[in-house]
């Protein structure tokens, strides 16, 4: 039987869930969450633009290219995070508190576990990756290097801190889980020059930046170890060993979940792959200025992200409650507010397109580069954002083959054929008309998905 001080933080931890008006819930949840995003945007784009003023078109390039490689850091956090952020919330809606309290555990140690995988597999093959992703002679060194620092040293607290971030949100703590997110995105801002420009020589640019990342990510994930040690005692969150289980079916629950997440991720990364391979051939000016477009473009993809990311345990909640009312509003609200955003960044990427590259990179043939792509790439992002949150629904209510179907579709199967196609037709831009033109296929399928969703919710066949 929970105690009362038990009882009585439920009750105000469930409340954004339960009776909020939409646009307050919405925002208590999402609000904390897209700070944690812009945080780490401002973070990425420090690294950019720390290292872009060495003028080293090498040096930025490998940044760029050691990206997608990151990113798969973050798909392991969103196999285990997202997945089980999905199942806790949609447990807590139907008061299930020990499911959700087991399900936390898997996750948490699962998360680390696969975090611990994933440095080995960096350690033993990056030599052999390097050219893969688009490394040439000229950034080998600087990626070898910063693999070493982010992705070996770096894996465990980098996933954990994310994970952990996706895990306490979903009881609702998302001031707390927002916190813990953006404290390794200042703290990597504050260590950054210190590493670049004053305690490593010249010519170490890129391994400071690093350094700086690994440790941020340290500090985070050890205030999140210091928050779940004083709550040891909340009916959900636990680090206790004994709370672990693969039995009751959570591992499949959350896997089933986590995988479409994990690969809307990895996919990215692939495209990614794919476009600094194509553009490689036109030199490191092309692929820096890609990469300086791409990260410009995340100002509108992660706050959406943030948005989306913020509003899944409410959705996941109200689904696992049955209250279908308060899920479609959640829903109508999210949508608008995200459209509206993202369309104003369209404008804005568009027209500064070169005052917005050139802050990043002074070289006049990234810069050019870089408008080019950033003007194509911003018809994208209204697209995106709306496939984004569908595909958030569908996590949140456990849709695995809609996830899965979506996640695989938007970015991989159908934009990097795109890629190739429209390269073969119209040259190096046709690399980037292929990512808008892939985000109006996904919208077709999202729509299509979404009948279907409504159309079992008004049988009753969920």
């Amino acid at each position: 039987m929970a105690k009362p001080a038990q009882t009585a933080n439920r009750s105000r931890d469930l409340a954004v869930f339960e009776s909020a008006p939409i646009p307050v819930a919405v925002m208590t949840l999402a609000v904390p969450t897209i700070i944690t995003q812009l945080i780490n945007i401002i973070y990425n784009f420090a690294d950019t633009w720390y290292v872009g003023r060495t003028g080293s078109a090498a040096m930025v390039a490998a940044l760029s290219v050691s990206m997608p490689v990151f990113i798969l850091m973050a798909a392991i956090a969103n196999l285990f995070g997202i997945g089980g952020a999905s199942v806790i919330s949609r447990a807590l809606g139907r008061k299930d508190f020990q499911y959700a309290r087991k399900t936390f555990s898997f996750c948490f140690y699962g998360g680390l576990a696969a975090s611990v995988l994933f440095a080995l597999v960096i350690a033993l093959f990056r030599s052999r990756l390097i050219p893969v992703i688009g490394g040439d002679s000229a950034s080998f060194r600087y990626i070898y290097d910063y693999m070493f620092w982010t992705m070996i040293i770096g894996s465990i607290p980098t996933v954990g801190n994310v994970l952990c971030g996706h895990l306490v949100r979903s009881v609702g703590a998302a001031k707390e889980a927002g916190f813990g997110m953006s404290l390794g995105g200042v703290l990597n801002i504050v260590l950054d020059p210190l590493f670049m420009f004053v305690i490593l020589p010249p010519g170490h640019e890129v391994t400071g930046a690093a350094i700086a990342t690994c440790l941020s990510n340290t500090a985070a994930l050890a205030y999140f170890l210091v928050y779940l040690c004083k709550h040891r005692h909340h009916e959900v969150l636990s680090l206790s060993p004994s709370d672990f289980t693969v039995a009751e079916g959570i591992p499949g629950n959350v896997v089933s979940i986590g995988i479409p997440a994990a690969l809307a991720t990895a996919m990215a990364m692939l495209s990614n792959i794919a476009a600094n391979y194509l553009v490689s051939e036109y030199g490191s000016a092309a692929v820096a200025g890609m990469g300086v477009a791409k990260k410009i473009n995340m100002l509108a993809f992660n706050t959406t992200m943030g948005l989306t990311q913020g509003v899944l345990p409410l959705i996941g909640y109200n689904f696992g409650a049955r209250n279908f009312d308060r899920l479609k509003r959640s829903i109508i609200f999210t949508a608008g507010t995200a459209l509206a955003f993202n369309l104003l960044c369209t404008i804005t990427f568009r027209a500064f397109a070169p005052n917005l590259v050139a802050f990043f990179i002074a070289e006049e043939a990234s810069v050019s580069f870089g408008s080019a792509f950033l003007r194509v790439i911003a018809f994208a992002t209204p697209l995106a954002s709306i496939v984004y949150l569908t595909n958030t629904v569908f996590q949140a209510a456990g849709r695995r083959f809609s996830s899965f179907l979506l996640s695989i579709l938007r970015k991989g199967c159908m934009d990097i054929p795109l890629m190739f196609l429209f390269k073969s037709i119209i040259g190096m831009y046709g690399i980037v008309w292929a990512t808008p033109t892939a985000e109006i296929g996904s919208i077709a399928v999202a729509v299509f998905l979404i009948y279907l969703m409504v159309r079992d919710i008004r049988r009753g066949d969920l």
